[in-house]
């Protein structure tokens, strides 16, 4: 089966990120390389609510406290075949990626310390200013990429990075690839894995551009809203953009609609069940809205329900090297045909996907819809472990309420309002993001299964 053996990311949603700090140094590192207990001399272990199947008494933990009150930066990234947590911390007038065993949370390596460009002098400072870090794949490896977007007004806007191998030891690790990336850009520019390397897109006088930079090889290829599809002659397709990278090309989402690889695949050929012909083409049918490992995740007007007028769509996952057609459902994973809301997340060995109110099982190619149907409340899932156990938040009536969902059986357990749920899942560990504290720090604490 695709994807089992393939080494997978998790990334950290931004929204449990927004983290509270008045700037200084953060991180309480505790242990040694050789190590196994990294407590020792660190700050008291957090107090974690987690649910019943993680050990609460073990683990290990984090801070991260140099993002002000209403940053909601990627701080943290975990790459699952190199078995470690990144953390992007402040040192001095710059940056360090640390990164940390994801079973012990002993110190694996650090990197020099990375300065973004300084911001004009015209330019007031905002927290979408400050660096990120993410987790990407290409050809089977992790890097991990600390990024900052630097607007100019006067000039070109840009974008600059360095990336370190995830597999990288030692201490003081030089960066492996550096680079800028110039824009004219309306707006900060997005930058993601794309399924197969780095993609940085934005929007110049109103046209989608992008640059799929290679890792491996430290080059750049760009793109704008002339990438196309090879139906594009017949149908008259208006303009395209780039929404992830392939092993064979860039996969290309076009306007109005549909998607693939040009000369390779194209979302046509392998249209979900339920999704309209009658109204619109097979041409004009399916928006990606997220690349994630070696998935494309779209939604589809459905059939039934007019769908642009606010009705469910199909929800459909196509492989990311063949375009075939791997899974599909009725559901609206959040945010509407125009945009879901929810970025998929792999569990550890990629059997099983949750994107918000979607759960995927590839081993047995079946989705499952959580949207809630008038007796069931819509359940938002947020991680998902190797056995299939998804967690997530109820929604509905007063507050959300933290819930366990068997993906393979779609039973739902709501746990006590006080559970805290596991934002990231590795083997054995469970990934949790704290309440910030009084002080303004974000602590994050790793938990194994017992």
């Amino acid at each position: 089966m695709r994807g089992m053996g393939r080494a997978v990311t998790i990334m950290v949603a931004a929204a449990m990120l927004a983290a509270c700090g008045d700037g200084a140094d953060g991180g309480a590192r505790g242990g040694d390389p050789g190590g196994s207990s990294p407590s020792a001399g660190a700050s008291p272990q957090p107090v974690v609510k987690a649910p019943e199947g993680f050990d609460t008494a073990k683990g290990w933990h984090e801070t991260v406290s140099w993002l002000p009150e209403d940053a909601k930066n990627l701080t943290v990234g975990a790459a699952a075949k190199a078995g470690i947590v990144a953390f992007l911390q402040k040192k001095g007038a710059g940056y360090v990626v640390e990164a940390r065993d994801a079973v012990t949370g002993a110190p694996r390596w650090d990197s020099q310390e990375w300065q973004p460009p300084a911001l004009p002098e015209n330019v007031a400072p905002e927290s979408s200013y400050l660096p990120q870090l993410l987790v990407v794949n290409e050809d089977g490896r992790e890097y991990v990429v600390v990024w900052a977007y630097t607007p100019r007004f006067t000039e070109e806007d840009t974008v600059s990075l360095v990336a370190y191998p995830a597999d990288s030891s030692g201490t003081e690790v030089a960066a492996a690839h550096t680079r800028t990336v110039p824009m004219d850009a309306y707006g900060p520019a997005k930058v993601v894995d794309g399924g197969n390397g780095l993609l940085v897109s934005w929007e110049e006088k109103g046209i989608d551009h992008a640059a799929a930079i290679d890792l491996s090889k430290d080059r750049v290829k760009t793109y704008d809203e002339s990438v196309r599809l090879p139906y594009c002659e017949q149908t008259g397709c208006i303009s395209g953009s780039v929404a992830g990278l392939s092993p064979d090309g860039p996969v290309v989402t076009l306007s109005p609609a549909g998607f693939g690889v040009p000369g390779v695949w194209q979302a046509s050929d392998a249209v979900p069940p339920g999704a309209d012909l009658k109204f619109v083409s097979k041409y004009e049918n399916g928006r990606v809205f997220a690349v994630v490992g070696e998935q494309v995740f779209s939604l589809w007007n459905a059939e039934k329900g007019l769908t642009k007028q606010g009705g469910i769509p199909v929800a459909a996952v196509h492989d990311l090297k063949s375009g075939k057609l791997r899974t599909s459902v009725v559901c609206d994973p959040g945010g509407g045909l125009d945009g879901a809301s929810h970025q998929p997340v792999l569990s550890p060995n990629g059997r099983y996907a949750v994107a918000g109110t979607i759960a995927v099982d590839f081993e047995k190619g079946k989705s499952y819809c959580f949207g809630g149907d008038g007796e069931q409340e819509s359940v938002r899932l947020l991680s998902v472990d190797d056995d299939g156990t998804a967690y997530g938040y109820g929604q509905g009536g007063d507050a959300d309420v933290p819930v366990t969902v068997a993906v393979g059986t779609g039973k739902i357990e709501e746990l006590p309002q006080e559970t805290q749920i596991p934002f990231l899942s590795l083997p054995g560990i469970g990934g949790f993001s704290l309440p910030a504290a009084t002080n303004g720090e974000r602590q994050f604490a790793f938990l194994p299964r017992r």
